[in-house]
């Protein structure tokens, strides 16, 4: 965002009375040259100069107060030309400069009020449309935002900034297409313009034009070969697309132009634990705290924990009598994962207080060396040390399958594993069936849920013949999707061969209860496989080409769970294989489920 500068009028005194105001207008001009020129500390004395004679000269605190914003001192800018502004309440640069200070302060409200007002003197004010925008924006107001663009460009159609900003917005909003249109009109007017063909790279990726995205993150890297982002972008989609090497190249030459890149550093942590390499990646693991990744995953609503008055703790110190707040992080799953190195910490004599997701409390009573069990949105305990809960592998120093404890580590409360099996006795016409639980899909706020995730009627009709085979005595599907949408309830209804329990999955101890009856359960990657894997149920996994880094590559079975079968994708979004395989292999155990009943 471009602040604006006025020069200052040149008066012509008529007097020797008026040498002072002579020399300040001297002052001014030679300030403003240095200031437009980028000498900002020349220009800043210049100001001072003028104050010191005119306490109250407008210009001179309107522009002190530009070049504190400029500096990276939005709040001595923010007063410095509230200020100026109450001396010349009309001035439109004012005005607008000052909504630049507020907006980097964090005061959407006042800087949005500043810009309106702008555009109610002066409704052509691209800069004011343009600035009002970026408020919205960061307001996550989208259809706002892009209004505010538009009109910005309606008054300057080669507008490049506002055109590159709306084009961000429209890929939010996933209007892809609306997206890529608006960048090739950015291109056309600067076609050497190397964020665009970066940011175009991106939309092309999420439409999946792949050998366009590469050629566009190229392009940006030709034309800026020490854009960081364009290396990143690149790596992320190589690795995507099974090019592990390629992707290693990029994340490592990012990484020499800025070693402490943010997103870098997290995503070749990512392919290191995809790698197995997972020193180096729990190491590189950290960076997902930074900013800009916990947006990207949505882990600000722990922000309260990482600021907790007591130090983190990531195995550097003894933690013998010490009082370590353990605490959830991303998705249920990952804490049904990772709550198997809480036993450790007791070993080690610490007092832990363990806080996770609401659905799992129930769960985790049974979690051995938990001190004081709580919600996330209860208050928390007082605690000397904290620590993520997926950060224990690092803190522990657990390199490799050896450490990650594949054996079970959770059980059913025994209570409502009864209340499943009367539940289950009365509602099975046949006397013994083989149970198979399954789960098509997983969270749609996953960054990866399209492409990790199966439509129920993809899934089914797949397996539905295999299950045909084998009804009515022999075979009963169990949904353990707690969360159906209306046409997968419909079709469940239809399924005579599919029972639904759903209502009764109030928490993940009733799932657990349920699970603990079940012979198999076959699902995509999601809390339900993590669930019934770490209760040390046969679990098979359907994986898509680029999976989870937690199951790596080219093997079958998993090094967290002892009985987990894997099923990968050969070929990027393609379900085929994977489902033809596991038919194959459902069909010989149910044949050998059935002769050992016979």
């Amino acid at each position: 965002m471009r602040p604006i500068y006025n020069k200052p009028a040149v008066q012509h005194p008529k007097s020797a009375a008026s040498k002072t105001t002579l020399r300040v207008q001297g002052l001014l001009k030679e300030a403003v040259d240095l200031h437009q020129k980028g000498a900002l500390d020349e220009a800043l004395a210049l100001y001072k100069s003028v104050l010191s004679i005119e306490s109250k000269n407008f210009e001179a605190l309107h522009l002190s107060g530009l070049i504190a914003y400029q500096t990276q001192n939005p709040a001595k800018g923010v007063e410095l030309m509230g200020q100026a502004l109450k001396i010349n309440p009309q001035s439109l640069a004012c005005m607008v400069n000052l909504g630049l200070a507020e907006h980097a302060t964090g005061d959407l409200a006042s800087a949005s009020s500043r810009y309106q007002k702008a555009l109610s003197l002066k409704k052509d004010f691209a800069q004011a449309h343009y600035n009002l925008a970026n408020v919205y924006k960061d307001q996550s107001n989208w259809q706002a935002a892009i209004v505010g663009y538009e009109n910005a460009i309606s008054l300057k159609p080669d507008y490049t900034e506002a055109l590159v900003n709306l084009a961000n917005v429209l890929e939010v909003c996933q209007r892809l297409e609306n997206a890529r249109l608006c960048l090739n009109r950015v291109l056309f007017i600067n076609p050497y313009l190397s964020r665009a063909y970066n940011n175009r790279g991106n939309v092309n990726k999420k439409l999946e034009r792949w050998r366009d995205a590469v050629n566009d993150y190229d392009t940006s890297i030709q034309l800026d070969q020490e854009y960081t982002d364009a290396y990143v972008n690149k790596a992320n989609l190589l690795k995507d697309l099974g090019y592990w090497e390629a992707a290693d190249t990029c994340y490592t030459k990012s990484l020499q132009l800025d070693p402490n890149h943010s997103k870098a550093v997290w995503n070749k942590s990512l392919l290191n634990l995809l790698l197995g390499h997972f020193e180096q990646g729990w190491i590189g693991y950290e960076a997902r705290w930074r900013a800009e990744n916990a947006q990207a995953l949505n882990l600000n609503q722990n922000a309260q924990l990482l600021v907790n008055p007591c130090r983190q703790w990531r195995g550097l110190e003894p933690i013998r009598g010490k009082r370590l707040l353990v605490f959830a992080e991303q998705g249920l799953g990952d804490s049904i994962q990772f709550v198997r190195f809480i036993p450790r910490l007791e070993t080690m004599g610490a007092i832990v207080y363990l806080v996770v997701q609401r659905p799992l409390l129930a769960l985790f009573a049974q979690v051995t060396g938990v001190s004081q069990l709580s919600a996330m949105d209860e208050e928390l305990p007082e605690c000397e040390l904290c620590c993520p809960l997926m950060s224990l592998p690092l803190a522990l120093g657990a390199l490799g399958e050896q450490s990650f404890e594949k054996t079970a580590y959770l059980v059913a409360d025994s209570i409502k594993t009864l209340e499943w099996q009367q539940r289950l006795r009365e509602s099975i016409a046949c006397a013994k069936p083989f149970l198979v639980g399954i789960a098509w899909r997983g969270s749609i706020y996953h960054a990866n849920d399209k492409f990790r995730s199966l439509s129920y009627e993809l899934f089914m009709d797949s397996l539905k013949d295999c299950f045909q085979e084998f009804l009515p005595t022999d075979l009963l599907c169990v949904n353990l999707q707690k969360e159906l949408l209306e046409n997968e309830r419909a079709c469940i209804k239809e399924d005579r061969f599919v029972a639904d329990y759903s209502e009764f999955l109030t928490d993940f101890s009733q799932t657990a209860a349920l699970c603990s009856q079940l012979d198999l359960i076959i699902c995509v990657d999601t809390s339900v496989a993590h669930l019934a894997a770490a209760m040390g149920q046969e679990v098979w996994v359907l994986l898509p080409f680029s999976p989870d880094w937690r199951w790596q590559l080219n093997k079958v079975d998993s090094v967290w769970y002892e009985k987990v079968r894997l099923y990968r994708q050969s070929v990027w979004n393609d379900w085929t294989a994977p489902l033809q395989s596991v038919k194959k292999d459902l069909r010989d155990r149910l044949n050998r489920a059935k002769g050992n009943t016979e």
